[in-house]
């Protein structure tokens, strides 16, 4: 039958542009939509040639069990001898392909796999080829039957057959060795066998990542603790979202279980448990179930058993999920053992379920700066036995600044069921640790404290508790009359109590009135409170706080640097560098917000906030971002990592998270993509389950800003895409622009340029939404562009028009227009319209030359000339292109070069 010559061009055509695209089931389904046409089409070549690439395409897309098929499909033409010549050494280098997946199959025959491996040996003896990936599969499957003996012996064969045309790529044939080496506990063997290849280039899309995976536990076994966790954060970036990669996730599960990390493991569990819901193989499953279990069974043995698991379509425990995992790992292990004969895969498993650490905690984030060599902590002071002397210090150091904890510790062992104004003050303390997160709660504590302080008699701190008790329910929303109710208490106070008391109380309804953002009625509280206020130092400190809030709030950033150097003089009178030290940083940043950012470094640089880690974490925070700012990046990078070893070390993970964020854009910016990528995983999962949509949007973005820079453009564009998606959703326009739009120049990159033509389409759109025509405009150019490229040059047109619709202002969009006039002119010369891309050309030229843009224009003088050329005025063009030679500079050889070429032309 003979197919029609132009249909079938154009599903040769179809056929090319799915090989074109990544593996996955975006390319499968391009294929298998190829494979139904030319079916139907009835060509021999082409329904053969879909066939082969489709084999490919199932194996490296996570679908190996469909390759089956098509592949034996294949083998028969070949065999009849119908076959098309030039897949030989692919239909060869596919046999791999079946004999490795064949094992990974339990309801395969075992023999039938040997009879695989007959037929390849068979074939590639008659072809000439080398024995050595023969024996290598040989091995394989010898390993996963338990036979130790072949597996042994093929080993060796393997070893010493030369490599050859069929042999696997320079870093697969080693990694299948370390994976050898590994099942027989040989690991500084397999480092040995990893290493010579480790420093060179890779052109096979597993590698590296797939030795760097085999290499996690030998450098483990072997103390090469670095070098782990080195090969976990640049393997697992790699396949992290891959879903044919199941079985290699597994691996870096099990390893952070091992290491100590099963913290981290569990999130990778979550990340990825819902793509068991359709495996690659049945081993994968295996695999990915036993060391998601194991990872579980450690979390619930540090007694979280009971903690939630995120899954596709709901949640779960962490014991109920590991019960389920384990079941099913040796469920299918079960499996294979009854195909095999053998027990290895249930030993293994059961082994795999039984695990315990390796190590202690194995540090893996690069991103961390190490803690300071830790110093001899001073003796702490004697705490006296007296319940009521406890409750005083605790209550002097809350005052302070400084944490009361180790005080209360000490009255709840000498007074476990204080009574009276005792038990109203350890009521009082415990609400005070609610108040930066819970202000319900710490409003409903104030009030028990407020009653027990009333029933003993206590009337003046009874109404202090209840100032903090309409305070902090007005904070959470639910005290209409708060404002009325607290002037109150401030006047029963300024009757009952001190100075001091009063003071406190105008200081409650200061924040209140500058939390509902009414800074005038915070000045005339503060202007009422500045008399009693100066009863303590420690109260004329805060005092002084509030003002400089408010005078900055003002616009009187130099008033408010005024207050808080007094206020810090009044704390360290007060004997408090604690909060002397907050009053200082928070001066910098109103220094910082003044312009004087070199000042405000310097200032921050000379700050000491003693014991206190969290004050000095913001610190190290605020010297990254003023170094940022300043553009020293040199700087910016250690400040970000002290600040992330300072956020984790006092349990503050999501500040840690934010700043990791942070340090990625500073790497990036220092040109150290693979520490960029590392900052922003590390942030990953904390800013996922703190739902932080703005940080974790932003970090993905730099994570997929690092792919790109690393040469791992597939990742960096799906990233793009989640990325844009995120800001869509979050009503961010203008970022999901930016998203869309670094997508869509991946895609362009990659010569997928009818989907960079969508996406450069699709980023115009949000700009459009965004109310920013420049960038609108552009987007639009470049769609024309890519649309041309991708041989649709009527919707290359289309586009072309809507990017002319776009109107604006400002000399960003005059750029854009003149680019667009210009880009236009290519895209009417590529279709033949000269007479139409002449005037195009020349305005470009002209809107150019105006911004002094002199090369671009230029350029667009060269176009003009050939467009006048080919509409037959020679004259014209000597002149324009004349012209445009003289105005070229000297090291512009290459367009020199052009324009003489055509002149030559002109005169010839």
């Amino acid at each position: 039958m003979t197919a029609p010559v132009a249909e079938e061009q154009q599903l040769w055509e179809r056929m090319w542009a799915a090989k074109r695209l990544p593996y996955g089931r975006a390319q499968t389904a391009a294929l298998e939509a190829v494979l139904r046409d030319a079916d139907a089409l009835g060509s021999a070549e082409l329904r053969y040639g879909v066939r082969i690439l489709i084999t490919s395409a199932y194996q490296q897309g996570g679908e190996p069990a469909k390759a089956f098929v098509p592949f034996a499909w294949c083998l028969a033409v070949h065999d009849r001898g119908e076959a098309d010549p030039r897949w030989n050494h692919d239909l060869h280098w596919y046999f791999k392909f079946m004999a490795g997946s064949m094992a990974s199959f339990p309801e395969v025959p075992l023999e039938q796999a040997r009879g695989v491996l007959d037929d390849m040996e068979r074939r590639y003896r008659a072809a000439g080829y080398s024995m050595n990936p023969v024996h290598q599969y040989r091995a394989v499957l010898a390993r996963h039957v338990g036979d130790r003996e072949t597996a042994a012996e093929q080993y060796r064969l393997w070893s010493a057959a030369p490599r050859g045309e069929m042999s696997d790529c320079i870093g697969c044939e080693p990694s299948d060795k370390v994976a050898h080496l590994n099942w027989l506990g040989r690991y500084a063997e397999a480092i040995e066998v990893a290493e010579p290849v480790l420093g060179g280039t890779f052109t096979c899309i597993e590698q590296p990542h797939l030795i760097l995976t085999e290499l996690l536990l030998p450098y483990v076994h072997t103390g090469r603790f670095a070098e782990a966790a080195a090969a976990h954060r640049q393997a697992y970036r790699a396949i992290r979202h891959d879903p044919a990669q199941l079985q290699e996730v597994a691996t870096h599960i099990a390893f952070c279980a091992l290491t100590g990390n099963h913290a981290r493991g569990l999130d990778l569990v979550e990340r990825h448990l819902g793509w068991l819901d359709a495996p690659p193989t049945p081993y994968a499953e295996q695999e990915f179930a036993a060391a998601a279990a194991l990872t579980l069974r450690l979390v619930a043995e540090e007694g979280h058993g009971d903690a939630p698991v995120r899954r596709p379509g709901g949640t779960t425990t962490v014991a109920a999920l590991r019960e389920e995992l384990a079941g099913r790992a040796l469920a299918v292990a079960a499996r294979f053992d009854a195909r095999n004969g053998t027990s290895e895969q249930g030993d293994r498993i059961r082994a795999v379920l039984a695990a315990t650490p390796l190590t202690g905690r194995l540090p893996l984030s690069g991103t961390t700066a190490p803690a300071p060599p830790a110093e001899t902590p001073a003796a702490q002071p004697v705490l006296p036995d007296s319940p009521a002397e406890l409750a005083d210090l605790a209550d002097r150091e809350a005052r302070l600044g400084r944490s009361p904890e180790r005080v209360w510790a000490r009255f709840d062992e000498v007074c476990p069921e204080p009574s009276g104004a005792l038990r109203a003050r350890r009521l009082s303390a415990a609400a005070d640790t609610h108040v930066q997160d819970d202000f319900a709660a710490a409003s409903r504590g104030f009030a028990e404290a407020a009653g027990v302080f009333e029933e003993a008699g206590e009337a003046v701190s009874a109404e202090a508790e209840r100032g903090k008790e309409i305070l902090f329910a007005a904070l959470a929303g639910d005290r209409p009359d708060a404002v009325a109710e607290l002037e109150a208490s401030a006047a029963r106070l300024a009757e009952i109590g001190e100075p001091a008391d009063h003071a406190r109380a105008l200081l409650r309804l200061a924040v209140l009135h500058f939390a509902h953002h009414d800074l005038d009625a915070t000045a005339a509280v503060l202007d009422r409170a500045e008399g009693p206020a100066r009863a303590t130092p420690e109260l004329t400190g805060a005092w002084l706080d509030r003002r400089a809030l408010v005078l900055a709030n003002q616009d009187d950033l130099a008033g408010a640097i005024e207050l808080t150097a007094e206020a810090a003089a009044r704390y360290t009178e007060a004997g408090s560098p604690e909060r002397a030290a907050k009053a200082r940083v928070l001066g910098v940043r109103f220094r910082a917000g003044l312009g004087d950012r070199e000042t405000a470094l310097a200032e921050a640089a000379a700050i000491d906030t003693g014991t206190d880690v969290p004050a000095r974490a913001r610190l190290h925070q605020l010297r990254g971002h003023l170094a940022a700012q300043l553009g020293r990046m040199e700087d910016a990078a250690p400040a970000f990592r002290a600040a992330v070893a300072d956020f984790t070390a006092t349990g503050l993970p999501l500040d840690a998270a934010a700043t990791r964020v942070d340090l990625a854009a500073t790497y990036l910016d220092l040109g150290r993509p693979e520490e960029a990528a590392e900052a922003a995983e590390d942030a990953e999962p904390v800013l996922e389950r703190a739902g932080a949509g703005h940080e974790l949007a932003r970090g993905r973005y730099l994570l997929a800003k690092a792919c790109q820079e690393l040469d791992r453009p597939e990742q960096a564009a799906e990233l793009y895409a989640v990325v844009a998606g995120q800001f869509t959703e979050a009503g961010n326009a203008a970022a999901a622009g930016q998203a869309t739009e670094s997508r869509a120049e991946v895609l362009d990159e990659l010569d997928r340029d009818d989907e960079a033509a969508e996406a450069f389409t699709q980023a115009a759109q949000c700009f459009h939404t965004a109310g920013l025509p420049a960038d609108e405009l552009r987007g639009r150019r470049r769609a024309t562009l890519s649309w041309l490229y991708a041989n649709e040059p009527a919707r290359a047109e289309q586009a072309l028009a809507e990017a002319d619709a776009v109107t604006g202002e400002g000399p960003e969009f005059a750029w854009q227009q003149a680019l667009t006039q210009y880009d236009g002119a290519r895209l009417l010369t590529n279709l033949d319209r000269p007479a139409e891309a002449l005037p195009r050309a020349t305005a470009a030229a002209e809107a150019l030359r105006a911004m002094e843009a002199e090369g671009p224009a230029v350029a667009a003088d060269v176009l003009c000339g050939r467009l006048l050329r080919d509409l037959g005025k020679d004259a014209e063009a000597r002149e324009v292109l004349t012209t445009a030679l003289s105005r070229l500079p000297e090291e512009a050889s290459g367009q020199r070069q052009d324009i003489e070429a055509v002149l030559a032309e002109l005169d010839g």
